[in-house]
Parts: C-alpha cells; sequence; structure tokens
C-alpha cells in the first residue's frame, strides 16, 4: 500500500521537478554534452540567428549594420538577375535533381539486387561505389573540359559524326543543359547504396510468394520492391532536394552564372554578393528565402509520401 502510494505522489509531480531529478542524478552525462552543445550554438545556431538578424540590414561583415527594414527583401524580389533568372534555374535544377536521384540509382540498385552471381554482384556494387572517392570538384572540372569549345569530347564526337562543333556553354540556350548532362550515368553511389539496402531488406518470402503466383519482374518491382523502399526514396529526396537549393557548384566551377545570367542560381548570387561584393545583408536575406523555400518543399514532401503510404496501407 505504502509503494502504491509513493508511486501516485511521484506521478503527481510537476515535470519540470522529474527533469530537475533526472538531471541531478545523470548530472556527468549532461556535462559530456556541454562541449557537443557549445559547438552546435557558436557554428551552426549563432550563425543561422546572426543571418535573420542582418538581412534586414546594410552590412558588409566588418563596419556596424545599418538598420533598413524589408529593403534589402524589396530589392531581392525586384531584381531581374534573381527573379528572372535564378529561381527558374532554380526551380529547373531541383527538379531535374530529384529526378536523376530518385531515378537512376534505385534502378542501377534493382538491377544488382536481381543478379543471382554473389560475386558479380559485388563487382558491379564496386564499380558504381569507386567513384565516390573522387571529390566532386574533380568530377566537375572533368565535365567542363569534355564541353571544351576546341578540344572538348562533346565536340570531337561532332566532328566525327560530320557536325559543326558547339559552344555548350558560351550559348545561352545550350549552358543550363549542358550542366544538367553532367554526371552522367547519374547513378550516386550513396544513393544507390540507400536503394540496395533497403531491397535487401525485402523478406525473400514476399519475392518468393510473388514468383511462385507468376508476377513477372516489372511487376515484382511496381508491386513489391518500389512501394518496401519509399522510406528510402523519400530519403533521398529531401536529402537531394536541399542539396540542390544550397548548391552553386557547377556555377562556380564551370559557368560562373553565365553567359547572360543563363545558369545562375540564388545560392550563386548569395555567394557573390557576400564574398565579392560585400553586401553580407542582402546576402542574408538570398539565404533566408532559400531556408523558407527549403522548409516549405520538405513539409510538402513529407506530407504528400505520408499520405501516399497511408492510401496504400489502407488500399
Amino acid at each position: 500500500m505504502a509503494s502504491v502510494t509513493m508511486r501516485s505522489a511521484k506521478a503527481e509531480q510537476p515535470r519540470w521537478r522529474t527533469t530537475l531529478q533526472r538531471v541531478r542524478k545523470y548530472w556527468y552525462c549532461y556535462l559530456m554534452m556541454l562541449g557537443t552543445f557549445a559547438l552546435l550554438i557558436t557554428f551552426s545556431y549563432y550563425p543561422a540567428a546572426s543571418a535573420i538578424l542582418h538581412s534586414f540590414t546594410i552590412w558588409d561583415g566588418f563596419r556596424p549594420a545599418q538598420w533598413i527594414g524589408l529593403g534589402n527583401y524589396q530589392e531581392l524580389f525586384s531584381s531581374d538577375v534573381i527573379m528572372k533568372h535564378a529561381f527558374p534555374n532554380m526551380a529547373l535544377l531541383v527538379m531535374w535533381q530529384v529526378v536523376r536521384a530518385a531515378v537512376f540509382p534505385l534502378l542501377g540498385a534493382a538491377l544488382i539486387y536481381r543478379l543471382r552471381n554473389e560475386r558479380l554482384a559485388y563487382i558491379y556494387r564496386l564499380v558504381f561505389v569507386l567513384p565516390i572517392v573522387v571529390p566532386a570538384t574533380v568530377t566537375i572540372l572533368v565535365w567542363r573540359q569534355f564541353f571544351d569549345p576546341n578540344v572538348g569530347l562533346m565536340n570531337e564526337v561532332l566532328r566525327l559524326v560530320g557536325l559543326a562543333p558547339a559552344a555548350w556553354l558560351n550559348n545561352v540556350s545550350s549552358a543550363l543543359p549542358s550542366l544538367m548532362v553532367i554526371g552522367f550515368p547519374w547513378i550516386d553511389g550513396v544513393g544507390m547504396l540507400i536503394y540496395l539496402a533497403g531491397l535487401l531488406a525485402i523478406p525473400v518470402e514476399i519475392n518468393e510468394a510473388a514468383i511462385m503466383d507468376g508476377a513477372s519482374s516489372l511487376r515484382r518491382f511496381f508491386s513489391i520492391e518500389l512501394p518496401l523502399v519509399i522510406p528510402q526514396v523519400r530519403l533521398i529526396v529531401i536529402l537531394n532536394v536541399i542539396g540542390a537549393l544550397q548548391g552553386f557548384g557547377w556555377q562556380l566551377l564551370v559557368t560562373r552564372g553565365g553567359p547572360n545570367s543563363a545558369t545562375t542560381v540564388p545560392a550563386w548570387e548569395m555567394y557573390q554578393s557576400a564574398m565579392v561584393g560585400g553586401r553580407f545583408g542582402y546576402a542574408s536575406a538570398i539565404g533566408m528565402i532559400l531556408f523558407i523555400v527549403i522548409f516549405i518543399l520538405t513539409l510538402i514532401n513529407n506530407a504528400s509520401i505520408r499520405s501516399s503510404v497511408e492510401y496504400q496501407a489502407g488500399g
């Protein structure tokens, strides 16, 4: 009876007191985490808070900031470069990045998953994973040489078939599609491993039952394997949306946003404004818009995938 009374008394304690008692009991654990929290606050949360504050100011990174309210945002949305070029280019690149990251690595993983020879499957997996050790910068620079108007591989192929060489990266109409070709055949090693891990986690009995029922390979892929790797698809989509919105590596190393802003994106304009123009306040405003776009798209992606999974489960 006494033990029951003590349990009820503990249950009636305020939550803050229960938390305080837990902290006192395991104080050494929280002490060891202080270093991690300090680094997070210093290098993650403080810069984000600083960007929010300075997006409403004129600031060059050195002298005291001058408050201008929504001036940076008004300039941003009235800029022809940002609104007519950067955001449309970003939308196109995001859609392409999602397609190439969600489709091609999945196809590669599905083909390896179907191989019956384990040694051959290991070799193919190794072939797709080895490029991970090559820095992305090196890959981009190699592709830039492919597009060289004089000795590039692309123009050499055109000459072999009797066609005139093209200025791939110097033409407004072909510059952005040329950037999208970079990385062919677009099978990212990390994404392929994530998909392959999801496929290997599918119980063997499910596929065996489908084979006994006469299901073809395509039917098994679309009816069994693809629905069961939806969590991996969601992860890949979210990561690539965020990466595509924030990235400007192609612009930095290949086109510098040109020609005539044909390949520029908001992240590149943010970099240019801060590091070249010294306009950290305006760059912070661009960063805030990117944060809002990333946050909204992530919510939409999570909601749409969750609803589709619930529909399939209910059906």
